[in-house]
């Protein structure tokens, strides 16, 4: 059995040290409500990457993230960045796409390093609870990214709605898709339509129960 460790912290070590995981835990409670309640194909890549940004800057910093994951962090958050601004210019879907896509890249990295970081803690501490439950969201908001990404790709090849209820739905509708998917709760209100909606879906609910099962005991 891990052992538990509790130990104080000051103010600054919780913003600005090490494992700083519960300042992480609340920033990506803004990004769960910014993709949830902005919805706008013009405006709504920047939007949404604007808090991410923060999210996997403050993700990598705290994690100790290595010199090469952290370059390829930055490569892919300013070509995500210049897609959403692109996207401001040219309301187009196949942008949308674009710029949602290279977010849910930011989200996986941000993911793994947080996770390579726990996983060599010595002791279970209250850091070490929340960085298992910072993952677990960023899997949810990875999976939401791809969803809208999907979508926007679906329509502008002609490929089909992502859900087979008529819409329109917006960015809350596969927010909260994903974390229903997530938990394997399955209230079946929204379902997958075309085979590659489908197939994420089913990575999504196989990666949310082999976290709990695995990782988080």
């Amino acid at each position: 059995m891990a052992k538990i460790e509790i130990r104080d912290r000051t103010p600054r070590d919780i913003l600005l040290g090490q494992d700083s995981y519960i300042l992480l835990f609340l920033l990506l409670l803004v990004d769960y409500f910014s993709l949830s309640l902005i919805d706008s194909l013009r405006w709504g890549g920047l939007l949404h990457s604007v808090p991410i940004t923060v999210s996997v800057v403050l993700g990598l910093h705290t994690s100790s993230a290595k010199r090469g994951t952290i370059k390829l962090a930055g490569v892919v958050l300013g070509i995500a960045i210049l897609a959403a601004v692109i996207q401001v210019i040219d309301p187009d879907h196949r942008i949308g796409s674009v710029a949602f896509f290279l977010v849910a890249a930011l989200l996986i990295i941000t993911s793994l390093t947080i996770m390579r970081r726990v996983l060599r803690h010595r002791f279970v501490n209250i850091e070490t609870v929340f960085g298992a439950l910072d993952v677990y969201i960023l899997i949810g908001l990875f999976f939401s990214t791809i969803f809208i990404g999907i979508s926007y790709a679906s329509a502008n090849h002609h490929g089909g709605p992502f859900f087979a209820q008529p819409g329109p739905h917006n960015a809350s509708d596969f927010v909260y898709f994903s974390f229903i998917t997530l938990t394997t709760v399955g209230f079946g209100d929204l379902t997958p339509y075309t085979e590659a909606a489908r197939s994420v879906v089913v990575l999504e609910a196989l990666i949310g129960q082999i976290f709990l099962v695995t990782l988080v005991a």
